[in-house]
């Protein structure tokens, strides 16, 4: 089950990041690059959007430690086809482009999220997040069961992580926790009934770690999903626009996945199409479409399967989760 207004948040997320890469072109003014400076915090807002909606899907599908690599299998089949048919699209746009063709170990490392560590950089600069999700699906994996409980164990973990946070430096895996964070602890107040004051007084904390690490516009955003989650209902949208954004939201994946080379190049050759080439809002917008043209095609020829393949690989319940949306 889908949670419409967390969709609605995909939708905007992803593409707030689509305006910032494609109005950040270095063929573009500055005055264009300044219209989607702030783009890039829908990242804090997926990363916010992942710490509520992993443990939530967790305990609707009845997962227990035990259920750990299934889990695991579960989440490759359901990211990498998507990834992988990215990647082949960065290398085929490289080759084209004049980039150069890309080492065939740098491009399997990318499968393992290792590339880096071997000196290669990521063939897309946006699959970076991928690596910080896939750690805190680990750390989920492994440690759901203090997640999830009306106890303080998840408030004692949490501030466990949060306080190896502020001794890191802000690119590291562990910075990005404390948005993850603040997506667990709006689940242990749906889910675990955690005392409202805790939660604030808990959520006010780590926005201000968040501040500290990263910067105040990266902390607004966070505070922003954290209210939104809580609080948005898909009927306080008009209807027309709720309904372009949850279908936003459905491909946001996809979205984010392609935005970075197909989009860019969209807006390189729109430059030499007539009337479209001539203003620079032009060319972005003509660039965004061509963006979700493409990611609505992967999402429905790679993602949606690899979708259903993965939801067919059950838990066996526990008869603990109780529908709060």
């Amino acid at each position: 089950m889908r949670i419409k207004h967390i969709d609605i948040l995909r939708g905007v997320a992803a593409v707030l990041v689509t305006i910032f890469h494609l109005t950040g072109n270095s063929a573009l003014s500055k005055d264009t690059a300044a219209f989607g400076e702030y783009g890039y915090l829908g990242v804090e807002m997926f990363f916010v959007i992942s710490g509520f909606v992993l443990p939530y899907s967790l305990l609707k599908s009845g997962y227990q430690l035990k259920n750990f690599f299934t889990f695991f299998f579960k989440r490759i089949i359901r990211i990498y086809p998507a990834y992988i048919a990215a990647i082949i699209i960065s290398i085929v746009l490289a080759a084209l482009s004049g980039r150069g063709l890309i080492p065939w170990k740098g491009a399997f490392l990318h499968l393992t999220f290792f590339n880096s560590a071997f000196g290669y950089n990521d063939i897309s600069p946006v699959f970076w997040t991928l690596k910080i999700e896939f750690g805190f699906y680990i750390l989920v994996g492994l440690f759901f069961n203090y997640f999830f409980t009306s106890s303080y164990k998840s408030v004692i973990l949490i501030s466990a992580i949060l306080g190896l946070a502020m001794f890191t430096i802000n690119t590291s895996f562990i910075s990005w926790l404390p948005f993850f964070a603040l997506g667990i602890l709006i689940f242990n107040r749906r889910f675990t009934g955690m005392n409202p004051i805790v939660f604030w007084v808990m959520s006010a904390i780590i926005a201000l770690i968040c501040f500290k690490i990263h910067g105040l516009p990266e902390a607004l955003a966070a505070c922003f999903a954290v209210l939104f989650i809580m609080y948005a209902k898909p009927e306080h949208f008009p209807k027309h626009i709720s309904k372009i954004l949850l279908w936003l939201g459905m491909i946001s994946y996809s979205l984010y996945l392609v935005h970075w080379e197909l989009g860019r190049s969209a807006v390189a050759i729109f430059r030499h199409v007539p009337v479209i080439g001539g203003p620079e809002a032009l060319r972005v917008i003509a660039g965004i479409c061509f963006s979700i043209i493409c990611a609505f095609l992967l999402y429905k020829s790679v993602e949606k399967p690899s979708i259903r393949f993965a939801g067919k690989i059950q838990y066996k319940p526990f008869g603990l989760f109780r529908n709060q949306f």
